[in-house]
């Protein structure tokens, strides 16, 4: 009977988890629809809003490359991170942008395999260059958008 109980917690537990998940996408998330770089420049946002912020120009190469879906010669960090995850059948389910401190942007990655679903903190130009090599999709805080982004239209 214990066997029985700790497994329908377990789903319940699973299943809270989850619609809260989805809920919290919905409310406080928004999905990139634009996401464009220009020379170090990267333009990320959704609709005629994006938060428009430089970087050096490894990551927006790195950026770029994926978006074309271009591995050079040697693979990148990135590429060899996308190696990984395929081989160890683990998905990146999406990368969110979070917060702005000021200094900092912060991002997660959500990455799941057939039994866990692991959040890990990352730099955003990171989880964006792994995000579009896997064609994972990239959410940004609508917080974030309203308070950092510009228009774009």
């Amino acid at each position: 009977m214990k066997k029985y109980l700790k497994a329908f917690i377990g789903v319940f537990v699973f299943m809270f988890f989850a619609y809260s998940v989805v809920q919290t996408e919905s409310e406080q998330y928004v999905k990139v629809d634009v996401l464009k770089v220009i020379d170090n420049t990267i333009i990320i946002g959704h609709g005629c809003k994006a938060i428009i912020a430089d970087t050096s120009p490894e990551r927006a190469r790195n950026i770029l490359l994926g978006m074309h879906g271009i591995i050079p010669e040697r693979p990148t960090t990135h590429d060899t991170i996308v190696q990984i995850l395929k081989s160890f059948n683990i998905t990146l389910e999406k990368v969110v942008l979070e917060r702005f401190d000021g200094n900092y942007y912060y991002a997660f990655g959500f990455f799941r395999t057939k039994e866990k679903l692991l959040k890990l903190d990352m730099m955003p130009s990171d989880g964006i260059a792994i995000a579009v090599r896997t064609g994972s999709p990239i959410y940004i805080n609508k917080e974030l958008l309203e308070k950092m982004g510009k228009n774009i239209c």
